[in-house]
């Protein structure tokens, strides 16, 4: 009697202790975010990803970067438009070697999912390579009225498709 008596208040202290053990596992499988696009033709899209702390530390970079034909590039920069200061109109050398597929703000979020006032984003932009060749893309973060800061800080892609 002592037996099942113990073995039952075993069994209900440790059951808590297996389900808590099963849902950490869960909620450590990485999943994969839902907001990133789809890469063009099936190819594996590559990222660059830059914060304004970034820029902060070199206001100009520069990136090389090699996709294959019918790849993908995201790119994810820091933006703060409440600054006045927003990404521009991207600027590509050759079109018939990479194509602008889409651009997007993308607030950032408090815990409760409430946008934060005043807080950095991100300006996600999808580029698609289209042919064999190179291009160059430029970004600059502007003040864009009449007599703003202009280029206060700049991206340029180097881009190669193979």
């Amino acid at each position: 009697m002592k037996k099942t008596l113990i073995f039952g208040l075993v069994s209900i202290l440790l059951l808590p202790l297996l389900v808590l053990g099963c849902n950490k596992a869960a909620t450590t499988t990485p999943i994969p975010p839902s907001n990133v696009p789809a890469a063009n033709g099936g190819q594996e899209a590559k990222t660059i990803e830059l914060t304004l702390d970034d820029f902060t530390a070199q206001n100009n970079i520069v990136k090389d970067i090699e996709l294959a034909r019918s790849g993908s590039l995201n790119v994810s920069l820091g933006s703060n438009p409440s600054t006045g200061y927003q990404w521009g109109d991207t600027a590509i050398s050759d079109t018939a070697v990479v194509t602008q597929a889409s651009q997007n703000y993308v607030e950032p979020q408090a815990a409760g999912s409430e946008p934060v006032v005043g807080a950095a984003g991100k300006d996600v932009r999808v580029f698609n390579a289209k042919e064999a060749g190179t291009a160059t893309v430029k970004i600059s973060y502007s003040r864009p009225w009449e007599g703003g800061e202009k280029d206060t800080y700049t991206l340029t892609i180097n881009v190669t498709v193979k």
